[in-house]
């Protein structure tokens, strides 16, 4: 195995345990939840997540920004520029956390109704949401942490914070909802707690000889052309958040328009596996990110390159593996969410088929764009995540379920992604870019 190739994996593994185990979090709670409360407390539960997620991608945004640029400027050997960037990342996760707790929790229950949330899902959705936003803020210094750690310079302490908050997780999760009987709103606790307990491992990685980069009162001395930088790099990943929350929430509403809370409940259980998926593509290309940023750094573009392709082909690979375990376990799979006879459970069986072929493109497309990001190419990174959830994605979604109905909601997902990869090989191969291709010997140059 080639040194590349061995930096690759040694950065990919972990990333891709961290991105599970941090989208674990959302699951564990449905399957708790469903298992407690049924098809009415996970569609209740299902309605809150849009707000919930769009809340933590304030944290990818400024958490990835930051730490890409921080990966850029040691790759320059910029150690100075490292620690102010750090400084500045931190002032921007508190300032969000401040401005989206007031903006958010006093509006709650509009927010919810405007979500799909009806009288008869409202009282769990709100009593869930509340919980969740109140804790905004370690949710978002979380993602700072992991995304800072990862690159750092030290992936597999990022991943093993993740695997701690997540046990601590599933085991307050249980200990909420069954023993202390508080249902939905138990799982929101659980979540909140493990999330303070992961932030306090990040805070002692910061005050640990582990790492440079340290928690002063510099952060509240913040530059305003680094909070740009930082803004405009975290812009693609905060959007790959953005694309998450528009298919929720536009899956959501065309769930309940065309199959009632049996959908919904339904789509609930398909989100999960579509989350855990989208996840583990999130964690090949974050392992991609910060060797590309690094490389692009120091001016070393044919290892860029290399990386790059590495992470296309371990994509395409594993969303094979992933579309035929769906096909495999579609009549087992709702069972684990509490969905074990019914409508809803034939819903859902169908509705793993139909969306499971999404698996073989997403990875690719994903990577493209953390690299696009990584090398400082933030347009085509911004135009194959922002297209996906304002262009594609609402396109099919919309279109689809006229025609096909309920299968249309679920073929809504593998159909958008191909009209992406359709983007990403026009970026590719589009206009002067084939003569480049034919004479270059380090394959694929994005």
């Amino acid at each position: 195995m080639n040194k590349d190739l061995q930096l690759f994996w040694k950065y990919v593994t972990p990333s891709i345990f961290g991105a599970l185990i941090g989208g674990s979090f959302a699951i564990v709670d449905a399957m708790f939840i469903g298992l407690s409360g049924g098809k009415n407390a996970l569609a209740a539960a299902a309605v809150t997540w849009p707000l919930v997620m769009l809340l933590q991608s304030f944290g990818f945004l400024v958490g990835s920004g930051g730490a890409v640029l921080i990966s850029q400027n040691r790759g320059a050997n910029n150690s100075a520029e490292e620690k102010q960037l750090f400084g500045t990342t931190v002032f921007l996760a508190l300032f969000w956390s401040a401005v989206l707790t007031a903006g958010t929790f006093p509006f709650l229950r509009p927010i919810l109704t405007a979500l799909g949330a009806t009288e008869e899902l409202m009282p769990i959705s709100l009593r869930y949401s509340q919980i969740l936003t109140g804790g905004v803020l370690l949710s978002i210094f979380m993602s700072v942490c992991l995304e800072v750690i990862r690159n750092d310079g030290h992936p597999t302490l990022s991943m093993l914070l993740m695997v701690t908050g997540l046990i601590c997780n599933i085991v307050l999760d249980w200990v909420f909802v069954f023993p202390l009987g508080f249902g939905a709103v138990g799982a929101a606790i659980a979540t909140v707690v493990s999330q303070a307990g992961a932030c306090l491992l990040g805070v002692i990685y910061f005050c640990s000889s582990k790492t440079t980069l340290r928690l002063s009162s510099a952060i509240f001395r913040p530059d305003w052309n680094r909070i740009g930088r930082i803004t405009v790099t975290g812009v693609p990943i905060f959007g790959n958040m953005l694309s998450i929350i528009a298919m929720l929430y536009m899956h959501n509403a065309q769930s309940l328009r065309y199959g009632g809370i049996d959908g919904l409940a339904a789509y609930t259980v398909i989100s999960s596996l579509e989350a855990l998926g989208s996840m583990f593509m999130t964690g090949i290309a974050g392992g991609v990110q910060p060797l590309s940023a690094a490389m692009y750094g120091a001016g070393k573009h044919k290892r860029q390159n290399r990386f790059g392709n590495y992470g296309y082909v371990f994509a395409f690979a594993s969303g094979i593996v992933l579309m035929l375990f769906s096909f495999a376990m579609y009549r087992i799979i709702p069972g684990w969410m509490g969905l074990t006879g019914g409508a809803a459970r034939e819903l859902a069986m169908r509705g793993i088929l139909l969306s499971a072929p999404a698996f073989l493109l997403l990875g690719v497309i994903r990577v493209a764009a953390f690299y696009y990001q990584a090398t400082g190419n933030i347009l085509k990174s911004s135009w194959l995540i922002y297209g996906d959830a304002f262009l594609a994605l609402p396109l099919c979604i919309f279109t689809l379920p006229l025609w096909f109905g309920m299968d249309g909601v679920w073929l809504a997902m593998p159909v958008s992604r191909i009209l992406l990869m359709g983007m990403l090989l026009f970026f590719w191969f589009g206009g002067n870019r084939v003569k480049w291709l034919k004479t270059s010997k380090y394959g694929i140059r994005i």
